[in-house]
């Protein structure tokens, strides 16, 4: 059952796309500063202007930063970082953006490997509906990022639609602030860490970078610490560094992580088949109080040395790739069954722990039936659609790009392209349905292929097919089995 909470939630942010349709435009980012985008250019001064739908305008001034690999090679359309900063540049200037929660720090997400520039947002809809923080914060218990979408200009000139985002950082995850004891003294208390670093270029020994703000823990395992940066040193770093080390074990995976929030975000990878996102990658670990006995008889306070996993760069979802490789009815096929395989602790799975397994089969049977459903995947992904087509935005964008000479990953036919990854995930849905055991929401049906509708069909990867049929296929939101 959707708890009343993840349904208020979910009402409002239908609500705010319904509005979005309505409104028939995009708010209008405009970002200037001295030079060009570079690979490798550092945080550069500049401002931005903002101008919602209602006309309203914000002009700040801030600092501006390529982010990410794939930017990197993407430099006709970046993602970058936003800082806000006071008027002289030197200290962060917190601004609720377009409704969001109220901070200085910002990312802009380009979308450009992912080809209707809008699977990471929608992941993480999904993801904040599904999945909550097992403690209370500010904002609802929201464990995942907030996003806008934008139209954008850099240096007057026009780069097309991207994702204005908050950051997950302390304050959304409600982590303890460092504390100064005096004479010098300071006690580290919250920690977040991000899975994955460019700041250590051998990554095949365990190590530190030279001011301890990143640390590979394994071969190929890198980290970056995000807070608290300014205090970064070895003491830091070991509460991670065992927690990889020993997370080896079920024993210790059950008593240091929540066992809720990591099944949450197995079934969330297993659903969407977010194929960037197996293993150690791209996903944030945080410790609200570090100082806190794991031990401690009252299980609030132990609650709070725990691991809370938090999901990050979600745009290999929905069929998608890291490269833009998938599109026009053909997606990633990456089998549910290999992705259990995949998650960042598998070894309560892997080992058979029938705790964990239960869980599992659990949370996928509750999500399907709301966050999962296909008519709410469906629902916002024609949502946004809708957004990008009625405002005119899509049209420009693909206008613009098709006369230059270097291109982001996009298609014209948006309608299309949304409408076949619908379908995908409707075969996704079947093959979840399928893993667990579960049925009961997309009506199955044993047929003759003498009964089957004559509309168009689609297997298990969401791919068109023709006669002769595989003995599994989709067809008008229904599962068949041929024979």
């Amino acid at each position: 059952m959707v708890s009343p909470r993840k349904a208020l939630l979910s009402a409002a942010l239908f609500a705010t796309l319904c509005l979005w349709a309505e409104a028939v435009e995009l708010p209008v980012l405009r970002v200037t500063f001295d030079g060009t985008f570079t690979r490798d250019m550092d945080y550069t001064n500049g401002t931005m202007q903002l101008t919602d739908t209602d006309g309203s305008v914000v002009t700040l001034p801030a600092k501006f930063r390529i982010r990410g690999a794939t930017a990197r090679s993407y430099l006709m359309k970046p993602s970058f970082n936003m800082k806000l900063r006071t008027a002289d540049y030197t200290e962060e200037a917190d601004s609720s953006l377009l409704g969001m929660r109220s901070c200085s720090s910002w990312i802009l997400d380009g979308m450009a490997i992912d080809r209707i520039c809008m699977r990471n947002r929608v992941a993480f809809d999904i993801w904040n509906e599904f999945s909550r923080l097992p403690y209370d914060t500010d904002f609802g218990g929201r464990n995942g990022t907030e996003g806008r979408f934008v139209e954008v200009y850099v240096n007057s000139q026009y780069y097309g639609i991207y994702c204005l985002s908050d950051r997950i950082n302390r304050k959304l995850l409600n982590l303890k602030k460092v504390r100064e004891l005096g004479e010098g003294e300071w006690e580290v208390r919250g920690l977040l860490y991000k899975s994955g670093t460019q700041d250590i270029a051998d990554q095949n020994n365990p190590g530190y970078n030279d001011n301890y703000t990143a640390c590979t823990i394994e071969w190929h395992n890198a980290w970056e610490l995000t807070y608290p940066e300014d205090y970064a040193s070895p003491a830091v770093w070991e509460p991670l560094q065992t927690a990889i080390l020993q997370g080896h074990s079920a024993s210790y995976v059950k008593k240091y992580f929540f066992l809720d929030n990591l099944a949450e975000y197995q079934i969330h990878v297993m659903a969407l088949s977010i194929g960037d996102n197996w293993g150690n990658k791209n996903h944030y670990l945080s410790i609200r109080n570090v100082t806190k006995n794991i031990d401690d008889a009252d299980p609030t306070e132990a609650d709070r040395r725990r691991f809370v996993l938090t999901p990050w760069d979600l745009d290999t979802s929905l069929g998608g790739g890291y490269d833009g490789r998938y599109y026009d009815g053909t997606y990633s096929d990456w089998p549910v069954r290999d992705i259990q395989k995949n998650s960042p602790y598998p070894i309560c799975y892997v080992s058979g722990d029938r705790e964990y397994l239960d869980l599992l089969r659990q949370k996928w049977a509750e999500g399907r039936r709301g966050a999962f459903s296909v008519e709410n995947v469906r629902r916002k992904l024609e949502a946004y659609r809708d957004l990008f087509l009625q405002s005119g935005a899509w049209q420009r964008m693909v206008s613009h790009f098709d006369q230059s000479a270097e291109r982001p990953c996009y298609v014209s036919d948006l309608s299309r392209e949304v409408e076949l990854v619908a379908k995908w995930y409707e075969a996704r849905f079947c093959e979840m349905d399928a893993y667990f055991g579960t049925t009961d929401s997309i009506t199955d049906r044993i047929a003759p292929p003498s009964a089957i509708p004559n509309s168009t069909a689609f297997d298990l990867q969401g791919r068109p097919v023709s006669h002769p049929m595989p003995s599994v296929f989709i067809r008008d939101g229904r599962k068949y089995f041929a024979r």
